[in-house]
């Protein structure tokens, strides 16, 4: 793979941002960064704010469609899944290949300035399309869908999805306290009888926590990922955002699907700005939020080379439009439009036309299209996939994650 170097106005990491610097990749890798010149064939420089790659905390690819299903206030998520499958809607995305259901979500989250995602399917439902996709899905990790008796049957018993995760140091993933039943609230003390609370834990959503159960969580050092706009549709409540963070608890954000969830991710942080300031009339602050979408993920998912930018890291880059103010702010503030370049493992997948030189340059192919009024290079066939989707259902359908032109 070329050497090349990308300069921005600014290179920002949850703890550090340092101006005018420069940054080397090659084979994947972040080779060096300096606020020296370095020496290359490939120079791309920007204008924009070079940020670490966003990363996705929660998402269940093959579900993402629009638009969102159900009429609120459920107990748990048994009910909200009955009525997404008996609707018109559930009919309607089920007439689309799986493969395209999964390209569809994937491009959301490029879009949107995401490079990981964390898919929280079955290894058996998503093995086969993680390696198309435009961007990375966490392919490691062992899970349970949730701990109560009308789980869905995912993974092997608790305790051995867990003994699993430790033995191989990658996450185990489950939904946990998504509900108010007399059975869903005992999620926590349930998980820890079976065995599959501790460090390793990435737990999805945390409604109905007491407080000995975010004691227990903080204990023993799980992560906590929270979907805010999918909570308030379901359930018309969220997690103890403010009281977990007191606890210093490792949080992060996530989509869940657009079918109960935030379009993406961008939209999902300026979502869980305003409702953490309607619910506890305090603001969230911007450098918290921005913890929750790199540095904070990469913790939980045990992805030691990634959430930073230093040299070692693997190269997930988003390039994102400096919107005056703070640094973090133009990044936890972006809409679609502002989201410059993304770079995925070193290369470049998604960006402005003007990069289109980069793209050339390490021969990568692409597709010119308009998003969201923008001129645009995207890997893959974007308009294509768009296309074979209407096709399936039989009109033109569109999506508001994605504001294409086709």
């Amino acid at each position: 793979m070329k050497k090349w170097v990308l300069s921005g106005s600014a290179i920002l990491n949850p703890d550090d941002t340092s101006e005018k610097v420069n940054i080397q990749i090659e084979n994947g890798r972040i080779t060096l960064v300096s606020k020296k010149e370095i020496s290359s064939s490939i120079n791309i420089t920007t204008r924009g704010i070079i940020s670490t790659g966003l990363i996705n905390a929660h998402d269940h690819l093959l579900g993402n469609y629009y638009p969102k299903v159900g009429t609120g206030n459920y107990v748990n998520w048994l009910p909200w899944d009955n009525d997404l499958k008996s609707s018109p809607l559930y009919q309607e995305r089920s007439q689309i290949e799986n493969r395209d259901l999964y390209m569809l979500a994937a491009y959301k989250n490029l879009i949107s300035g995401v490079t990981i995602v964390s898919d929280h399917m079955p290894h058996f439902v998503a093995e086969p399309y993680y390696d198309i996709l435009p961007v990375k899905a966490i392919r490691e990790y062992t899970l349970a869908h949730s701990v109560n008796s009308f789980a869905l049957k995912w993974g092997d018993d608790i305790d051995k999805e867990y003994k699993q995760a430790v033995e191989l140091d990658i996450p185990f993933i489950t939904h946990v306290s998504e509900g108010f039943d007399s059975e869903t609230v005992q999620d926590i003390v349930t998980l820890d009888r079976k065995g599959g609370l501790g460090d390793h834990s990435v737990l999805i959503h945390c409604l109905a926590f007491s407080e000995s159960d975010m004691d227990l969580v903080k204990k023993k050092g799980s992560t906590v990922v929270w979907c805010g706009d999918s909570n308030m549709f379901m359930y018309n409540r969220t997690a103890k955002i403010k009281e977990m963070l007191e606890r210093k608890i490792n949080i992060c954000i996530g989509t869940d699907s657009p079918m109960s969830g935030g379009e993406n991710l961008l939209y999902e942080m300026k979502f869980d700005k305003k409702l953490y300031k309607k619910l506890y009339g305090d603001e969230l602050p911007d450098e918290t939020i921005y913890r929750m979408v790199t540095v904070n993920p990469a913790k939980g998912f045990r992805l030691y080379d990634s959430g930073t930018i230093k040299e070692g890291n693997i190269a997930d880059f988003v390039v994102v439009k400096d919107r005056g103010g703070s640094y973090i702010n133009s990044v936890v503030s972006a809409n679609l439009k502002d989201i410059m370049l993304v770079v995925i493992n070193g290369l470049p997948a998604y960006g402005d036309i003007e990069f289109a030189e980069l793209f050339d340059s390490l021969n990568i192919q692409y597709q010119e299209v308009v998003m969201d009024g923008v001129e645009k290079a995207i890997i893959g066939d974007l308009k294509g996939l768009l296309r074979r989707i209407s096709r399936a259902v039989g009109f033109k359908k569109q999506f508001p994650f994605m504001p294409l032109e086709f």
